[in-house]
Protein backbone atom coordinates (compact mmCIF):
# COMPACT_ATOMS: atom_id res chain seq x y z
CA UNK A 1 0.00 0.00 0.00
CA UNK A 2 1.48 3.32 -0.78
CA UNK A 3 2.83 6.10 1.91
CA UNK A 4 2.98 9.62 1.72
CA UNK A 5 7.08 9.72 1.89
CA UNK A 6 3.34 13.31 4.63
CA UNK A 7 7.10 17.22 24.00
CA UNK A 8 7.19 18.55 26.01
CA UNK A 9 6.67 20.43 29.16
CA UNK A 10 8.97 19.80 32.23
CA UNK A 11 9.27 21.09 35.60
CA UNK A 12 12.24 22.67 37.48
CA UNK A 13 13.34 22.03 40.63
CA UNK A 14 14.68 25.39 42.34
CA UNK A 15 18.05 24.75 44.74
CA UNK A 16 19.22 27.18 47.24
CA UNK A 17 22.09 28.61 47.26
CA UNK A 18 24.10 25.73 48.66
CA UNK A 19 22.33 23.48 45.74
CA UNK A 20 24.75 21.77 42.89
CA UNK A 21 24.95 24.44 40.02
CA UNK A 22 22.46 24.35 37.41
CA UNK A 23 23.39 22.65 34.74
CA UNK A 24 24.41 24.12 31.28
CA UNK A 25 22.68 23.54 28.04
CA UNK A 26 18.85 23.67 26.99
CA UNK A 27 17.16 20.47 27.39
CA UNK A 28 14.36 19.07 25.44
CA UNK A 29 11.75 20.77 27.26
CA UNK A 30 13.01 23.99 27.40
CA UNK A 31 13.35 24.00 23.26
CA UNK A 32 11.47 26.37 21.21
CA UNK A 33 7.90 24.62 20.68
CA UNK A 34 8.02 24.57 16.64
CA UNK A 35 4.69 23.85 14.15
CA UNK A 36 5.54 21.87 10.99
CA UNK A 37 2.92 22.45 8.04
CA UNK A 38 2.57 20.37 5.15
CA UNK A 39 1.08 21.02 2.37
CA UNK A 40 0.94 18.83 -0.65
CA UNK A 41 0.09 19.32 -4.12
CA UNK A 42 -3.49 18.39 -5.85
CA UNK A 43 -4.66 15.00 -5.80
CA UNK A 44 -4.70 14.38 -9.81
CA UNK A 45 -5.68 10.35 -10.28
CA UNK A 46 -9.45 9.40 -8.18
CA UNK A 47 -11.08 6.18 -8.55
CA UNK A 48 -14.86 5.23 -7.42
CA UNK A 49 -17.81 6.22 -8.45
CA UNK A 50 -18.47 8.34 -6.04
CA UNK A 51 -15.09 9.91 -4.36
CA UNK A 52 -15.03 12.41 -1.77
CA UNK A 53 -12.34 14.48 -3.45
CA UNK A 54 -12.04 17.05 -6.69
CA UNK A 55 -8.46 18.08 -8.32
CA UNK A 56 -8.62 20.62 -6.11
CA UNK A 57 -8.23 18.69 -2.72
CA UNK A 58 -4.90 17.51 -1.35
CA UNK A 59 -3.04 16.43 1.91
CA UNK A 60 -2.21 19.13 4.20
CA UNK A 61 -1.52 18.70 8.19
CA UNK A 62 0.61 19.83 10.66
CA UNK A 63 2.15 18.80 14.06
CA UNK A 64 4.01 20.62 17.61
CA UNK A 65 7.16 19.79 18.56
CA UNK A 66 10.27 20.84 20.34
CA UNK A 67 12.53 22.41 17.29
CA UNK A 68 13.84 19.30 15.10
CA UNK A 69 18.43 19.09 15.25
CA UNK A 70 19.16 20.15 11.79
CA UNK A 71 20.25 17.31 9.15
CA UNK A 72 18.98 14.44 11.67
CA UNK A 73 15.79 11.54 11.35
CA UNK A 74 13.13 11.74 13.71
CA UNK A 75 11.34 8.90 14.52
CA UNK A 76 8.53 10.06 16.61
CA UNK A 77 7.24 5.81 17.34
CA UNK A 78 9.37 4.27 19.99
CA UNK A 79 11.84 1.91 18.69
CA UNK A 80 9.63 -1.06 19.51
CA UNK A 81 6.27 0.40 18.41
CA UNK A 82 4.09 0.06 21.01
CA UNK A 83 1.02 1.84 22.16
CA UNK A 84 0.64 4.77 23.15
CA UNK A 85 3.88 6.22 20.97
CA UNK A 86 5.03 8.54 24.32
CA UNK A 87 6.71 10.34 21.88
CA UNK A 88 4.13 10.76 19.40
CA UNK A 89 3.35 14.79 18.91
CA UNK A 90 0.66 15.73 21.24
CA UNK A 91 -0.76 18.48 18.64
CA UNK A 92 -1.34 16.96 15.18
CA UNK A 93 -3.52 17.16 12.58
CA UNK A 94 -3.64 15.82 8.77
CA UNK A 95 -6.29 15.97 6.58
CA UNK A 96 -6.78 14.64 2.87
CA UNK A 97 -9.73 17.66 2.19
CA UNK A 98 -12.44 14.86 3.25
CA UNK A 99 -11.27 14.09 6.42
CA UNK A 100 -9.32 15.31 9.32
CA UNK A 101 -7.16 12.98 11.63
CA UNK A 102 -5.32 14.18 14.83
CA UNK A 103 -4.25 11.97 17.94
CA UNK A 104 -7.57 11.90 19.45
CA UNK A 105 -8.34 9.61 16.36
CA UNK A 106 -5.92 6.90 17.11
CA UNK A 107 -6.04 3.53 18.87
CA UNK A 108 -4.03 0.66 19.29
CA UNK A 109 -2.41 -1.62 16.74
CA UNK A 110 -4.82 -4.78 16.25
CA UNK A 111 -3.26 -7.51 14.14
CA UNK A 112 -6.42 -7.67 11.79
CA UNK A 113 -7.21 -4.10 10.73
CA UNK A 114 -10.65 -5.51 9.25
CA UNK A 115 -11.84 -5.81 12.81
CA UNK A 116 -12.05 -2.07 13.23
CA UNK A 117 -15.64 -1.00 13.08
CA UNK A 118 -15.66 2.79 13.46
CA UNK A 119 -14.04 4.20 10.15
CA UNK A 120 -12.92 7.18 12.10
CA UNK A 121 -10.52 5.28 14.47
CA UNK A 122 -6.95 4.56 13.13
CA UNK A 123 -3.78 3.50 13.90
CA UNK A 124 -0.61 5.28 13.21
CA UNK A 125 2.08 2.98 11.33
CA UNK A 126 4.94 5.57 10.93
CA UNK A 127 5.36 9.02 11.55
CA UNK A 128 9.17 9.65 10.76
CA UNK A 129 10.60 13.11 9.50
CA UNK A 130 14.49 14.29 8.14
CA UNK A 131 15.25 17.47 8.91
CA UNK A 132 18.41 19.26 6.73
CA UNK A 133 21.23 21.33 7.25
CA UNK A 134 19.31 24.52 8.06
CA UNK A 135 16.72 22.35 10.33
CA UNK A 136 13.82 22.14 7.48
CA UNK A 137 11.79 18.79 7.07
CA UNK A 138 13.04 17.31 3.65
CA UNK A 139 12.13 14.02 3.58
CA UNK A 140 9.14 12.22 5.85
CA UNK A 141 6.87 9.27 6.21
CA UNK A 142 3.87 9.82 7.76
CA UNK A 143 0.87 6.54 7.44
CA UNK A 144 -2.31 6.34 9.64
CA UNK A 145 -4.35 2.99 8.59
CA UNK A 146 -7.97 2.25 9.36
CA UNK A 147 -8.19 -1.08 7.26
CA UNK A 148 -5.43 -2.18 5.54
CA UNK A 149 -7.43 -4.01 3.17
CA UNK A 150 -9.60 -1.48 2.37
CA UNK A 151 -9.92 1.34 3.78
CA UNK A 152 -5.95 3.96 4.28
CA UNK A 153 -7.00 6.53 5.93
CA UNK A 154 -4.15 8.81 4.19
CA UNK A 155 -0.67 8.84 4.02
CA UNK A 156 2.12 11.35 3.24
CA UNK A 157 5.67 10.38 2.15
CA UNK A 158 8.25 11.20 -0.15
CA UNK A 159 11.34 8.62 1.40
CA UNK A 160 10.60 5.66 -0.81
CA UNK A 161 9.84 4.64 -3.95
CA UNK A 162 6.25 5.57 -4.27
CA UNK A 163 6.72 9.40 -4.48
CA UNK A 164 2.84 10.61 -4.04
CA UNK A 165 0.04 10.69 -1.73
CA UNK A 166 -2.63 8.83 -1.59
CA UNK A 167 -5.79 8.21 0.43
CA UNK A 168 -8.24 5.55 0.62
CA UNK A 169 -11.90 5.00 1.67
CA UNK A 170 -14.28 2.34 1.96
CA UNK A 171 -17.50 1.90 0.36
CA UNK A 172 -20.32 3.91 1.60
CA UNK A 173 -17.58 6.32 4.06
CA UNK A 174 -17.25 9.79 3.61
CA UNK A 175 -19.40 9.62 -0.27
CA UNK A 176 -17.87 6.64 -1.48
CA UNK A 177 -20.12 4.38 -3.30
CA UNK A 178 -17.91 2.37 -4.94
CA UNK A 179 -18.64 -1.72 -4.22
CA UNK A 180 -14.79 -1.68 -2.96
CA UNK A 181 -13.29 1.51 -2.06
CA UNK A 182 -12.56 5.04 -3.41
CA UNK A 183 -8.48 6.41 -3.67
CA UNK A 184 -6.94 9.56 -4.86
CA UNK A 185 -3.74 10.24 -5.16
CA UNK A 186 -1.16 13.01 -6.36
CA UNK A 187 1.30 11.15 -8.61
CA UNK A 188 4.50 13.02 -8.67
CA UNK A 189 8.46 12.66 -10.93
CA UNK A 190 10.05 12.48 -7.68
CA UNK A 191 11.31 9.04 -6.85
CA UNK A 192 12.77 9.83 -3.16
CA UNK A 193 16.55 9.12 -2.38
CA UNK A 194 16.27 6.48 -5.26
CA UNK A 195 16.17 9.53 -7.44
CA UNK A 196 17.89 12.47 -5.46
CA UNK A 197 18.59 14.43 -7.82
CA UNK A 198 14.46 15.11 -8.60
CA UNK A 199 12.27 17.31 -6.24
CA UNK A 200 10.49 15.60 -3.62
CA UNK A 201 6.46 16.06 -3.30
CA UNK A 202 4.93 18.54 -1.04
CA UNK A 203 6.48 21.63 1.03
CA UNK A 204 6.55 22.10 4.55
CA UNK A 205 6.97 25.45 6.45
CA UNK A 206 8.05 26.05 10.00
CA UNK A 207 7.17 28.75 12.63
CA UNK A 208 7.78 29.11 16.15
CA UNK A 209 4.72 29.40 18.47
CA UNK A 210 4.51 29.87 21.77
CA UNK A 211 4.55 27.62 24.77
CA UNK A 212 1.13 27.26 25.68
CA UNK A 213 -0.27 26.60 22.04
CA UNK A 214 -2.51 24.08 21.69
CA UNK A 215 -4.92 22.06 18.80
CA UNK A 216 -6.79 24.48 16.53
CA UNK A 217 -3.82 26.10 14.96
Amino acid sequence: MGRIHIVLAGAALLLGACGPPEPTGTSTADAPRVKYSYTGPNMTVMTGVVVPWTTESRMTGYFIAPELPPATTTDFLDPDIRWPFPNLPETFAFSDGARTISRDDLVDTVKDTGNRIDPSKHEVRTFAVTTDADGNIAAWDILFVHDVRRNTFLTAHNGGIYGQDLTEVDATHFGCAATEKCTANANYTSQGPVLPDMQYPGTWTKEFVPQWVGEGL
